[in-house]
C-alpha cells in the first residue's frame, strides 16, 4: 500500500505518475455489468429512434449520473473512490460523466492511420476550449477520468482506447510536432475484459482504434477534478437528482455536503468567499470518510 494511502498500491502510484494510468482488473462484477448494460441499452434504443442514427453511427450521452439512479451510484463506486481520493485529495467533484456506444464500423476504417488528425477520432488530450495552462510544455494534473467497460475489448480494433504512455510529462510526437505523428512506442491499446476500469490522467493523448468487432463497444466514463474547477456538462443538478443523494454524492455532484446553497459564504465580513476556495470541514465530507478508511 502506498503510504497514507486509503486503497492505493505503490505500483499503482509509480504508474499513474509515470505512465498516466492502470488498469482495476473486475472493478465491476457481472451483476453489476449486466445491470448497466441494461441501462445502457435503453437509452441507446432510445436515442437511436429519436436522432435517427445510422448504424454504424456513434453515440454519446453526458451528465449521465442524472439520468438514472445506477449511473450515479457509479461516482462513488466502492472499489473505485478510495483510488480517486487517494490521488487528487478529497475536496473533489465530478467534471462529466458519459456514456459512450460505438457501434461495428466498416473494415476500410481499419486503412486510416491510429489517430490521425483527418480520422474518425484524432489523438487528444482533454480539457477546456484554449486548454489547460501549459508547464514548460506539460499539462499540470487537473483530473483524472475513470472508464468502466462494459463489453468485450480484448480483440485488436475492438473499438478500445489507446493512449500515449507518459505523454502527461513530454511530448506524444516523435519529434516534437504532429506532422511526424505520434510514437509508436508508447501506444498502449487498452484490450481489456468487461468489468475492467482504467484509471488515468486525461492529460494523456488518446484516440480510438476502429470497432471492427461483431459487437459494440460499450463504455461508461467519470472525470473527476478540483472542486474549485467549473465542470463540463452541468452547472448545479436539479433537485430532483440531489434528493436522494448522500453527503459525499452531494459533493461529488458539485454542492456543499451539507446540501446548504451558501456557496458564498455567509460571513458578512468577508462574504463573498466561495465554499470551493474555503471550505469547512462539514463541506466536503469525503473528508471525514478518508480519515476513517486509514485508522
Amino acid at each position: 500500500m502506498a503510504n497514507g494511502a486509503i486503497k492505493l498500491t505503490d505500483e499503482q502510484r509509480k504508474a499513474f505518475d509515470e505512465d498516466g494510468f492502470f488498469l482495476v482488473e473486475g472493478a465491476l462484477g457481472d451483476a453489476e455489468i449486466d445491470d448497466l448494460l441494461a441501462v445502457v441499452d435503453k437509452f441507446y434504443v432510445h436515442y437511436v429512434a429519436e436522432r435517427e442514427l445510422g448504424p454504424q453511427e456513434a453515440f454519446q450521452m453526458r451528465n449521465i449520473v442524472a439520468a438514472h439512479p445506477r449511473f450515479k451510484q457509479l461516482m462513488d463506486h466502492p472499489a473505485i473512490l478510495p483510488l480517486v481520493v487517494d490521488l487528487m485529495g478529497c475536496n473533489i467533484q465530478l467534471r462529466t460523466s458519459h456514456m459512450d456506444v460505438r457501434p461495428p464500423m466498416a473494415a476500410e476504417c481499419a486503412e486510416q492511420t491510429l489517430g490521425a488528425q483527418d480520422s474518425f477520432f484524432p489523438w487528444h488530450a482533454d480539457g477546456p476550449d484554449f486548454g489547460w495552462p501549459e508547464v514548460d510544455g506539460v499539462l499540470p494534473f487537473m483530473e483524472m477520468k475513470v472508464g468502466y467497460y462494459l463489453t468485450d475489448l480484448t480483440a485488436h480494433n475492438s473499438g478500445a482506447i489507446c493512449v500515449v504512455r507518459g505523454s502527461h510529462r513530454a511530448s506524444p510526437w516523435r519529434d516534437g510536432t504532429r506532422e511526424s505523428g505520434v510514437d509508436a512506442e508508447r501506444v498502449v491499446e487498452v484490450n481489456v475484459a468487461p468489468g475492467t476500469a482504467l484509471v488515468w490522467r486525461t492529460a494523456l493523448y488518446h484516440c480510438l482504434t476502429p470497432n471492427l468487432a461483431d459487437h459494440p463497444r460499450k463504455c461508461l466514463y467519470y472525470g473527476y477534478q478540483h472542486r474549485w474547477i467549473r465542470p463540463s456538462d452541468f452547472d448545479h443538478q436539479a433537485p430532483t437528482v440531489l434528493a436522494d443523494c448522500t453527503p459525499i454524492q452531494r459533493q461529488l455532484l458539485g454542492e456543499l455536503g451539507t446540501g446548504n446553497d451558501n456557496y458564498a459564504g455567509d460571513d458578512p465580513e468577508v462574504l463573498p468567499v466561495s465554499r470551493y476556495w474555503r471550505p469547512k470541514d462539514e463541506d466536503i465530507p469525503l473528508k471525514a470518510w478518508a480519515q476513517e478508511q486509514v485508522q
